[in-house]
């Protein structure tokens, strides 16, 4: 099997800088999140530049509105002197965002702080090769160069591993064009129980393999790995590149298929009145034009169909089912077992969310998510969350807020868990922590939604990960690898229920310290 033909730029090596600093476990997890289901690596995974990589657009079409002529209108009729004038319109406000000073690439992961000083609080993470933008150059100690600069979200950088540049910031993570994440992914090719099938080495350089030279390792089973290009070397066949330039032969390689699936934008496409919002979750999701088993079949649903359907659940005919109306014509409906399909339907209102806010909710029993926007949601989409067939893989209920983004990184098993259920998924896209080590993220190895998959975190398909990433706080600056919330800048608030259980409030909580986040980070000290 050939992989998606992308084409890259070169990635420049990712460095990271500096001596480790302990720091505390919120700060930690930001600076490098873990997994679900396992303590972080006690270094910072750079990113690699890949400047040439176009995003996808979510980019709505100009408008074509022309300018008026001259005669267009009829002007206004002129006050007489006994007729009141009406009162001027309030000119109205437009808040333009500031201009950068410059914009400066990153020679070295860069850590950025609530103040122009090293031990003030950790707010962000710009990686090696990427751009950001300086709004101003202001004074503090132990920085030498260009000394510190204001940046995105009134936080502060150290610019003495900065370099001047003239490459726009962009938002991480990048995408290829062609595809919904930002790599290529893969894992050697392994049978059932995970030994795999042949041995899949992994070369320093091309020219390394080229030369004969040994391996640096064997690619191991029930590890994801992410690659940015496909190659043909003469003699060598069809290699993968990944992002240090290690080239991985092509054979014995078994390609992800990242789900295609996508929520619904009840702007775009809003549920009719009365009914429920739906997705038919089995492959076998049969219709009938009467609720019994013994009634003849009409036809199939695909896989993760959206419908709109009666939400009351119809009992008889040897099962449950749901109506969707009007699915065979005006007034003749279709029929399906309850357990093919998932609803969302809304929980119990949070009272203390202002009208206009966007919030995310999460309905473990119905394995479903919505934006909303204060009481009102305005997308809605399937979700895989934790098992619970092992200990701390069922995903928290409660009501949180997020704490951290990440644009992508690692995630794997933790030790104790390395024998019964080992995983390594690289580059994760689209990463929020809620709580711990529980995140909302994109999984792109498999297409399960609607299912409880993950060992508990909330998984996404790409495009809906992505599509929530975008409309929460806080909000990641272009350039930027990680970001966290803070007083001035709170994450948006992320509730996870069970149907109308009520949830704990665990917003004002503080995060006790564990094994999880026992953490210690690599930054740009003063004496890096």
């Amino acid at each position: 099997m050939s992989a998606p033909r992308v084409r890259t730029s070169r990635p420049w090596l990712a460095a990271l800088a500096g001596l480790a600093l302990p720091i505390g476990p919120t700060a930690a997890l930001v600076m490098f999140g873990p997994s679900c289901d396992e303590e972080a690596d006690d270094e910072a995974i750079a990113a690699v530049a890949r400047p040439d990589v176009r995003e996808a657009a979510h980019v709505a079409a100009d408008d074509e509105a022309g300018e008026a002529e001259p005669g267009d209108a009829d002007p206004p009729p002129a006050a007489t002197p006994d007729e009141p004038r009406p009162a001027a319109a309030a000119p109205e406000v437009v808040v333009t965002p500031p201009l950068p000073l410059g914009i400066r690439a990153a020679a070295r992961t860069i850590i950025t702080y609530a103040a122009p000083r090293y031990g003030s609080e950790m707010r962000g993470r710009i990686d090696s090769g990427r751009t950001f933008a300086i709004y101003e150059l202001v004074q503090g100690p132990d920085c030498p160069g260009e000394g510190w600069a204001r940046v995105d979200h009134d936080d502060y950088a150290c610019l003495k591993n900065a370099v001047a540049d003239d490459r726009p910031p962009a938002l991480q993570p990048l995408i290829p064009e062609g595809l919904v994440v930002p790599f290529i992914y893969a894992k050697p090719k392994a049978d059932r129980r995970g030994n795999l099938l042949a041995e899949v080495p992994r070369y320093k350089s091309k020219f390394a393999l080229t030369s004969g030279a040994e391996p640096l390792e064997i690619l191991a089973a029930n590890h994801q790995y992410a690659f940015v290009e496909e190659l043909q070397i003469p003699g060598h066949g069809k290699v993968m590149l990944d992002a240090d330039e290690q080239v991985v032969p092509l054979d014995g390689l078994k390609f992800e298929k990242p789900s295609e699936f996508f929520g619904r934008e009840l702007a775009v496409a809003p549920v009719r009145e009365g009914l429920a919002p739906a997705w038919a979750t089995s492959r076998e999701a049969l219709l009938r034009r009467q609720p019994s088993l013994k009634a003849k079949l009409e036809g199939q649903l695909e896989y993760h169909q959206a419908l709109d359907v009666k939400p009351e659940q119809l009992r008889g005919g040897g099962a449950r089912w749901f109506e969707i109306p009007d699915h065979f014509g005006a007034g003749e409906p279709a029929y399906v077992e309850s357990d093919k399909l998932r609803l969302w339907t809304p929980g119990l209102p949070l009272d203390d969310i202002p009208e206009g806010e966007l919030w995310v909710d999460v309905d473990v029993g119905s394995q479903t998510l919505a934006i909303m926007r204060g009481q009102q949601p305005v997308f809605v989409t399937l979700v895989s969350s934790g098992t619970g067939h092992k200990p701390n893989t069922a995903t928290p209920r409660g009501i949180y807020r997020i704490r951290n983004k990440l644009a992508y990184g690692p995630m794997r098993n933790r030790p104790e868990d390395a024998e019964d259920s080992p995983y390594h998924v690289e580059a994760v896209p689209w990463v929020q922590y809620f709580y711990r080590r529980f995140a909302l993220h994109a999984s792109y190895w498999h297409d399960g939604f609607g299912h409880r998959k993950s060992h508990g975190c909330v998984n996404l398909s790409p495009r809906d990960a992505r599509y929530v990433f975008e409309r929460t706080g806080p909000e990641l600056p272009p350039g930027w690898m990680t970001t966290y919330a803070h007083g001035d800048r709170p994450g948006s608030v992320v509730r996870v229920r069970k149907g109308l259980e009520p949830s704990p409030d665990r917003r004002a909580e503080s995060e006790p310290a564990g094994d999880d986040d026992e953490l210690i980070a690599r930054a740009d000290s003063p004496g890096a």
